[in-house]
């Protein structure tokens, strides 16, 4: 039998706005500890597992690096994680909330392990986006919106997202990790997505003032 492909639930870069418009909204009523899980992958793209499993061993504020271990990621390979500003804000405010933890985003019921991926799908869901997104959603969208809206190369991108080429020439000879390249787009990523949360902000104002 042929092998059938599963595709996550991925928001289209258009639907982005009204998406960090729900989010800060909170209509949901999230956890505050959530919503900085939502916000922090939605900005890195991580997997899911990689994380609500993160320890903040692996967070260096002073190189804004995020150093997730060999045994933590799927290809088995450390992934260099470049933080933005607005990244290192996100987990400047979880360290409050995780007090002494070391796990970044604990439970908080058994904050000794860490959050399940059923708190990133059941927040998704109390949004109103279960079957639109889900946390592996955020790969694609940040994919396409990065290639689309910031004009990025694929291969930057698919570096950040900790893909390893499929051929073996490509591997040989591809050994560029492009680590300032992806330094400059996780940057313009967060920078984008605050545009945008700030054009809903002054539409919404104006709005106000013409009422």
């Amino acid at each position: 039998k042929p092998h059938k492909v599963k595709h996550f639930a991925a928001l289209d870069i258009r639907e982005l706005p009204e998406f960090i418009e729900a989010l800060d909204r909170n209509d949901a009523r999230l956890y505050r500890s959530t919503r900085n899980a939502l916000n922090l992958i939605m900005l890195t793209f991580v997997r899911t597992n990689e994380l609500i499993n993160a320890r903040w061993e692996e967070i260096d504020f002073d190189r804004e690096e995020w150093i997730i271990p060999a045994e933590r990621m799927k290809m088995g390979k450390e992934h260099i994680v470049p933080l933005s500003h607005q990244a290192l804000e996100i987990l400047k405010d979880q360290k409050i909330v995780a007090s002494h933890w070391p796990l970044v985003f604990p439970s908080a019921v058994k904050p000794q392990k860490s959050i399940s991926n059923n708190t990133i799908l059941g927040a998704l869901k109390r949004m109103g986006y279960q079957g639109r997104m889900t946390g592996h959603g955020f790969r694609a969208l940040a994919m396409s919106g990065i290639k689309q809206e910031l004009g990025y190369r694929h291969e930057v991108i698919d570096r950040q997202l900790a893909h390893i080429p499929k051929s073996k020439i490509v591997r040989a000879y591809d050994r560029a990790e492009f680590l300032e390249d992806r330094r400059k787009m996780m940057q313009e990523w967060a920078d984008y997505i605050d545009s945008l949360r700030n054009a809903h902000g002054e539409q919404e104002a104006t709005s106000n003032n013409t009422k």
